[in-house]
């Protein structure tokens, strides 16, 4: 009943045109993504290029979606075509065509649509420049992905879902196109969708509809579950599949110049930067396996008003998607005959190297992410590796927060938390988590001799227990003193715990110093810090960076609060990506 509703109120909108406007002819397509690599690379395409179209409401949802099992390098281009009576409304000069600086659009051929080059608008693009700003007056995009309420009544959506492709054959380049969307055959021919009118019942004739879905916005809810569409391999995987949700977009749709006048810490992350140049819109990332990117389209609407005669009107979708590869990506540039800019290049380049090896590094090396310097600390095991940022990232008290008597919850846990949180995206997604509350940190640290404490920053009070040369370089945790808690207080992975950035602990410091280690000498540890250890209830340790730079101190009567502001260093596990990022494959 409710989808016989649904067709009604299509045919009365479809009426309504052809009242208006004559033939009505609204069109979108997606081409079956072109597969760029060298010859002797042995890849096959493990990305999967979705439309969801809604001709009624103008619904169109293009993205990428990788099902395989190594990173990928993602582009898509949109290209439109409009005509009226038979004339295209892009006309290019014979003489430019003749000397082969121009092409005529022809509906019959795809390759000669237009490509969407849009202009700067804040932070974001705008209306269509160069020879497609003729569609502007009738087809109105809305690009990238906004959030919103969802349709099911759940709340805020962040990011929307999608239902992943059955078609995971690696040797077939079909696109996942539902709804009105059409997938567009490899000779160029329109696929034949008589079987499927409206694309919601196709079966294995109507080869232009390859995906479950009737293309509305939201269609494809938390919950929503869906099983293969066509009969015939390769879109025939077995079983159900559930609906998970896209990446969520970092920043909105931007050109090239838009992107290269970011900061260097935010030129790699989960959005689309378009080339003006080709047309080609670039995904800032590496998109991993089982990862869709956002939107890059989300809706397209199409005034008819004052159109007098037959009219048409078509979106076709192209997608290149191949792996980090050396060879892989010359084809991004060598086997296509466009003029790629050098930023485009740039881009690719920055997102292929956006975080460095970590198995490849050696303790105390320093290293940049994104904009920030970072010293390597150790090989936790499992491919996860501690890193500590070098310089000051933000300027913390221990603890001001009435009633927390531990690092738990302090002003200096919270201030870590946050700083995790604002990372580039690239990062926090290699960030493991640990352990939710640290042990070690309160009362259970807590040592209480005074005789330790100095009333002054800059000494070294000569009751500290030690081992060897230069005093206070390491601690003796054979000191009846220092509590088990205190000393085993170490971050580890923990699968339930939570991913965040941390301060590390008096235990870690002195387990990272000596030769060979990440401090090897007093001098490599000088900094103005305190560790996550309390010494008292009302101080914690303290690293020095005068009086005798690197030395473990206590902050004495007059200085030794809790409230007194230090140089926060976060400290992070993360997952390295075993040459992921430079495939072997």
């Amino acid at each position: 009943m409710e989808q016989k509703k649904k067709l009604g109120i299509l045919l009365v909108i479809l009426s309504v045109l052809l009242l208006i406007s004559g033939t009505f002819a609204w069109f979108s397509f997606t081409q079956r993504a072109i597969n760029d690599r060298s010859g002797n690379i042995n890849f096959e395409e493990v990305g999967r290029l979705h439309d969801y179209f809604d001709r009624a409401s103008g619904n169109k949802d293009v993205f990428a979606e990788n099902f395989g099992d190594a990173p990928i390098l993602v582009r898509v281009k949109l290209l439109e075509y409009m005509e009226i009576n038979g004339e295209s409304l892009v006309q290019a000069d014979p003489q430019e065509v003749t000397e082969g600086n121009a092409v005529q659009p022809i509906k019959e051929d795809t390759g000669t649509w237009t490509p969407w080059t849009p202009e700067a608008s804040g932070n974001t693009v705008g209306q269509r420049v160069g020879p497609g700003a003729v569609f502007n007056a009738r087809a109105r995009w809305t690009v990238g992905w906004n959030p919103r309420a969802a349709t099911d009544g759940s709340g805020q959506l962040n990011a929307p879902y999608f239902m992943p492709t059955f078609n995971r054959a690696r040797d077939d380049h079909k696109t996942a196109a539902a709804g009105d969307g059409r997938d567009w055959t490899q000779s160029g021919e329109e696929a034949d969708t008589s079987a499927s009118p409206n694309g919601t019942n196709a079966g294995a004739d109507a080869t232009g509809v390859t995906h479950p879905g009737n293309g509305t916005d939201g269609y494809w809810n938390n919950g929503s579950t869906a099983t293969s569409l066509l009969g015939t391999p390769p879109d025939t995987e077995d079983g159900t599949h559930t609906a998970r949700q896209t990446v969520i977009q970092d920043q909105p749709v931007m050109l090239l110049s838009q992107w290269n006048a970011l900061p260097v810490r935010n030129r790699v992350g989960n959005f689309w930067v378009v080339d003006p140049q080709t047309g080609w819109a670039y995904w800032a990332n590496l998109l991993f396996p089982e990862e869709a990117t956002s939107f890059l389209l989300d809706q397209a609407n199409f005034a008819t008003s004052g159109i007098r005669g037959d009219y048409y009107y078509g979106i076709k979708a192209v997608a290149n998607m191949v792996a980090n590869t050396d060879g892989d990506v010359s084809a991004f540039w060598d086997e296509a005959p466009e003029n790629h800019s050098d930023l485009a290049k740039q881009l690719v380049d920055e997102v292929r190297n956006g975080l460095p090896i970590l198995g490849e590094m050696t303790p105390g090396q320093t290293f940049s992410m994104r904009g920030t310097q970072y010293r390597y600390l150790e090989n936790k095991g499992e491919g996860n590796h501690l890193v500590m940022a070098t310089g000051n990232q933000f300027g913390s008290a221990w603890n001001t927060i009435a009633g927390v008597t531990s690092y738990n919850g302090s002003t200096l846990d919270n201030n870590m938390k946050n700083w995790h949180n604002n990372l580039p995206s690239v990062i926090r997604r290699q960030v493991q988590p640990v352990q939710k509350e640290f042990t070690g940190t309160g009362a259970d640290a807590v040592i209480n001799n005074l005789t330790w404490a100095q009333n002054v920053t800059i000494s070294i009070s000569p009751h500290i227990p030690v081992v060897g040369t230069p005093r206070a370089f390491i601690l003796d945790f054979e000191h009846p003193a220092f509590t088990e808690a205190l000393k085993n207080d170490f971050a580890e992975v923990d699968p339930n715990g939570e991913k965040k950035a941390f301060a590390l602990s008096l235990a870690e410091f002195n387990h990272l110093s000596g030769s060979g280690k990440a401090f090897p000498t007093m001098a490599s540890r000088t900094m103005w810090t305190t560790p996550r250890t309390l010494f008292t209830a009302d101080r914690p340790w303290f690293l020095q960076y005068r009086g005798v730079p690197g030395s473990f101190t206590i902050y004495g009567n007059q200085h030794g609060t809790v409230a007194r502001v230090t140089d926060g260093l976060p400290a992070l596990i993360l997952r390295d990506q075993d040459g992921a990022w430079n495939s072997n494959i």
